[in-house]
């Protein structure tokens, strides 16, 4: 990657952080969530290192009682935390609710719940590098990240 497309990928995620993620943190607790809400949840969750409490919006597909979340591994660091589950809450569709949180690393689990989350999120998936046919062709480069709501 050259000096010039590694520093606007920096000003990009710094956009995002400082700037759309507020406001979608907003919506998301407002009564305008069902703009949002259909595809975006927000995830808070207690650092596993720090203690600090952190609330983020992340995109997600449904499957049964959970909710799955995909995120590359190599420019993100929430998912760090699921690692082992570990307790959230989970605002969805405008209500807090309890979860459990946990990345899914059993290959045949992860590859089912990568065709959910292609089916559910064409868009994201495309750009993700994933399709609903042959479920992960990335590699171990995405996190797969379920969210248990009956907690």
């Amino acid at each position: 990657m050259s000096r010039v497309s590694s520093n606007v990928v920096t000003v990009g995620r710094e956009f995002e952080t400082r700037v759309v993620n507020p406001i979608v943190r907003w919506l998301l607790r407002s009564p305008l969530h069902p703009l949002a809400s259909f595809a975006l949840v927000l995830v808070t969750y207690r650092g596993r290192r720090s203690g600090r409490e952190y609330t983020m919006p992340v995109a997600y597909a449904r499957d049964d009682g959970t909710l799955v979340a995909v995120t590359p591994k190599s420019e993100t660091i929430w998912w760090t935390n699921f690692r082992e589950p570990a307790a959230c809450t989970v605002r969805f569709r405008g209500t807090r609710e309890p979860a459990i949180g946990e990345v899914v690393t059993d290959d045949g689990k992860r590859t089912r719940l990568l065709e959910v989350y292609a089916g559910q999120r064409r868009l994201l998936a495309r750009v993700l590098g994933i399709t609903d046919r042959d479920g992960d062709s990335s590699g171990d480069e995405l996190a797969v990240v379920r969210f248990s709501l009956d907690a």
